[in-house]
């Protein structure tokens, strides 16, 4: 476990593997989940032999926040000072699940040089629209008041997990909301309205990148559905899109041995 001082303020990344030589993947989590979303896929990096650096992102986790709302290129120059900070200077795969598939293409267009391949889940690199921008102002208002917290809870993990998986996972959506509700809550609420609300689109700059991108959706997701993702893989030129069946908008958490198998096919 270390800590690095990002523009940001400090992010708290979860080392596994060593400096020596193995390839290295940095992984960003979606918003409302930390790095331990991603312990699927770090158990199956590990076992290829793999270094993961898995990010608390800004107000989420162990890292809390720069105390004010953010743009999501200021987030791409955290990524770069994170690899900076633990020394990898070789190229990387840059992985990200929502928010953090917003977050990767932007720092790989900073260090072209210094990626090799990008993996995004249930993703976008789109403005919202005015509709979702003010749905998600509603939610900012929501998840300032305590005793809505049950509500929001349910309304979040509902849009964020399948039907099926919540009926035959429940604990899965239940550990999701317990950690995040163990957050700072004005940090939470930051991260979210610049995330959902006053980020900027970056479509038209991806055509740019040259690395090879898989980019995965959820057959089921209501949050970004597939469309967004195959937006992106036509402008990429070297891009892939493969949409899972029985998943919502965390395909890798919902179907994780899917989305190994997926991973561990490709590895940039």
């Amino acid at each position: 476990m270390s800590t690095v001082s990002t523009v940001l303020g400090p992010i708290h990344v979860d080392d596994q593997g060593s400096a020596c030589g193995e390839p290295v993947a940095l992984l960003w989590p979606s918003l409302f989940t930390d790095h331990q979303m991603w312990g699927h896929q770090v158990a199956a990096l590990r076992t290829a032999g793999w270094r993961t650096l898995a990010v608390d992102p800004p107000g989420h986790g162990l890292s809390p926040g720069p105390g004010r709302t953010f743009t999501m290129d200021e987030c791409a120059e955290a990524v770069v000072q994170v690899l900076d900070a633990m020394g990898v200077f070789t190229p990387v795969v840059l992985f990200g699940a929502s928010w953090g598939g917003i977050v990767a293409p932007r720092a790989a267009l900073r260090i072209p040089d210094r990626v090799k391949g990008l993996v995004l889940f249930n993703t976008t690199a789109e403005r919202p629209t005015w509709f979702s921008r003010a749905n998600c102002t509603l939610l900012t208002l929501l998840l300032a008041l305590p005793i809505l917290d049950r509500m929001v809870d349910h309304m979040i993990m509902s849009r964020n997990l399948a039907p099926a998986t919540r009926v035959h996972q429940p604990q899965l959506g239940a550990n999701l909301a317990s950690r995040f509700r163990s957050w700072d809550r004005n940090a939470v609420i930051n991260t979210v309205r610049s995330v959902l609300v006053d980020r900027d689109g970056a479509l038209d700059r991806l055509s740019s990148l040259k690395v090879p991108v898989l980019i995965v959706s959820g057959e089921q997701d209501t949050v970004l559905p597939s469309i967004f993702s195959r937006r992106i893989a036509q402008t990429i030129p070297n891009a892939r899109h493969v949409e899972v069946s029985g998943a919502a908008h965390l395909v890798a958490l919902e179907q994780p041995l899917v989305a190994n198998t997926l991973i561990l096919d490709f590895k940039g």
